[in-house]
């Protein structure tokens, strides 16, 4: 009868073996004791960065390989900055050879680091706290341990592989006057691989190879309720140089890109980023409002140093029910703000171009812009907008410098100030040659109504408090000449007071049917005998509502017998 094979002599030998590694293993680091390297390492470390560092525990384990595990390691922030750590590690695993242990000395074959929190603080002063002192001249790459005789105790030669997984990096700004520290943005999910690393080797950070792979990390920011996800994305450093490529989405907005590193110290960062659709109205619900309604108090504005330059370019812009299309800008990355250096896009029928300034390191995120508008079609615009609603057609130009908070109510804080112009459109719903002739007492029944059709609208234009005021309006209408002053809120209200001045049109000069024509024979008769009379000037006061104007005078009209009286010269933007 044949025995079975867990009773077989060489099965019972095996097992005999296999306990005695497991008791080795298990022994051998209860035996060596791995901790008395603990102060050594800390004090190797503080002199590669020049920095306080804490090591929790060091352990050595043998299974699946020999190597020493740190646990919880902290370097400290400098001197001037926040007491607090600069980096915490949860544990770095150590690949050591096993002959140098045996000769109480560590020589690392890889490095294997998980789970990072990396804290980099920037002051108003522009330091910094990870400008690590660089090792002394002549390092070797090797600590000795006191009282040796001068034998080594680690030895950071040639490296297999280092392995960093899901590193958290937090970018923060500090304010020495109030010791606050006011986050900016985080990454988190960052996995990083570095082969054949040689920190013995001089120039050896410039030669290292780092991969990344970039997919699952976030980058959230507190000006964002939500963080921007990586769908995919691959980050290389070679030669010194790295490069990168990158798609992203936010709430259902995709970007993709590609970023080049050419510089560390000092950092240089080039990008260009394609949007094929954003939607602000979507991205403004995103926005957290701020809860401090003041200005922001500093001592001194903070040393601004730029972090990367790139191009943008978005296919569409949607600010419902309005869009933009073919946005292409230069984009400038600082520590504390983000510039729009130049912009241009399409606009109905037109052409904007400007340039634009968030500042996202202070409270409310305040934003300043500049437009200057050419050749946009306001038909277009109303007809898109308010389809139902009275309108104003016409061809826009604007120069304009506007500004808001968009951490708070954009809207509310919104303040502006420029100059604008339409010309050859119409004005539906505000008959102001008919009310003006009313208010004259010299209407006749074939006086028409309808919209004011002019040649030039245009003045100046200040916005503050949800209302555009205005102190020298110009308008150039058929038969009719006005100017006003005044204000028209957000909410549609209207407040206006200004002067039109009626004419009298030769026949010749006035097209059949036109309500000039009727306004040159309603003065033939009113003014019958006057030859050298030419027309009225009639004050008014413009209120109610854009859906419900209200005209009204408190001064009787004035007959204007001659063209001497000059009107008052009021800013407007050329013709072109």
């Amino acid at each position: 009868m044949t025995r079975p094979w867990y009773r077989s002599k060489w099965f019972r030998i095996g097992g005999v073996v296999l306990l005695l590694v497991l008791v080795v293993a298990v022994a051998i680091p209860l035996l060596v004791q791995a901790d008395r390297f603990r102060p050594l390492l800390v004090r190797f470390i503080e002199g590669y960065t020049g920095r306080s560092v804490q090591i929790d525990a060091l352990r050595l384990y043998l299974l699946p390989t020999v190597h020493l595990q740190a646990v919880n390691i902290r370097v400290k922030n400098p001197e001037g900055l926040p007491a607090g750590d600069m980096m915490v590690v949860k544990s770095v695993d150590l690949g050591i050879a096993p002959r140098a242990l045996l000769s109480r000395s560590l020589v690392i074959t890889y490095i294997a680091v998980k789970g990072v929190r990396v804290n980099l603080l920037r002051d108003q002063a522009g330091r910094t706290n990870y400008d690590l002192a660089p090792p002394a001249p002549g390092s070797s790459g090797a600590a000795t341990a006191p009282g040796e005789g001068g034998a080594y105790f680690l030895s950071l030669g040639r490296i297999g592989a280092v392995t960093i997984r899901n590193v958290e990096v937090a970018f923060s700004n500090y304010d020495q006057r109030s010791q606050q520290v006011t986050p900016l943005f985080t990454l988190a999910g960052l996995n990083a691989k570095i082969p054949n690393v040689r920190p013995d080797a001089p120039g050896w950070a410039k030669s290292m190879e780092l991969t990344s792979d970039l997919r699952g990390v976030e980058f959230s920011t507190p000006a964002l309720a939500k963080p921007v996800q990586i769908q995919r994305g691959e980050f290389t450093i070679t030669g010194g140089t790295g490069r990168g490529t990158i798609a992203a989405a936010l709430e259902g907005t995709h970007a993709e890109g590609m970023v080049t590193v050419s510089r560390l110290d000092p950092l240089s960062i080039t990008f260009t980023v394609t949007v094929p659709q954003l939607d602000l109205d979507r991205l403004g619900r995103l926005i957290v409002k701020g809860s401090r309604d003041g200005p922001d108090v500093q001592a001194a504005p903070p040393r601004r140093r730029l972090l990367a330059r790139g191009d943008v370019k978005v296919g569409k812009i949607l600010f419902a029910p309005l869009a933009a299309e073919g946005m292409n800008g230069r984009l400038s990355v600082y520590t504390d703000a983000v510039e729009l250096n130049s912009y241009t896009l399409s606009f109905y029928g037109g052409t904007v171009l400007g340039a634009a300034t968030l500042d996202y390191a202070a409270s409310g995120l305040p934003a300043v812009a500049t437009v200057k508008a050419r050749g946009i079609n306001l038909t277009q615009i109303m007809r898109t907008a308010a389809p139902q609603a009275r309108k104003i057609t016409g061809t826009l130009e604007t120069d304009l410098r506007i500004a808001t908070a968009f951490g708070r109510d954009p809207k509310a804080t919104l303040t502006g100030a420029g100059t604008f112009a339409v010309r050859n459109g119409t004005i539906e719903g505000l008959d102001l040659k008919s009310n003006l002739a009313k208010m004259a007492r010299v209407l006749q029944p074939d006086v028409p109504g309808g919209a004011t059709r002019f040649s030039y609208f245009g003045g100046d234009l200040r916005i503050a408090q949800q209302r555009v005021h205005s102190v020298a309006l110009r308008l150039h209408a058929e038969g009719l000449e006005g100017t006003a002053r005044g204000s028209f809120g957000f909410d549609k209200t209207l407040d206006y007071a200004g002067t039109g001045v009626l004419k009298a049109l030769a026949p010749e000069t006035s097209a059949p049917g036109k309500a000039s024509l009727s306004v040159g024979r309603m003065l033939d008769g009113v003014l019958r005998g006057a030859a050298v009379a030419t027309g009225f000037r009639v004050p008014f006061f413009l209120r109610g509502t854009l859906d419900d104007p209200q005209f009204s005078t408190d001064r009787a009209p004035q007959i204007i017998r001659d063209q001497s009286p000059q009107q008052p010269n009021l800013p407007f933007l050329p013709n072109r």
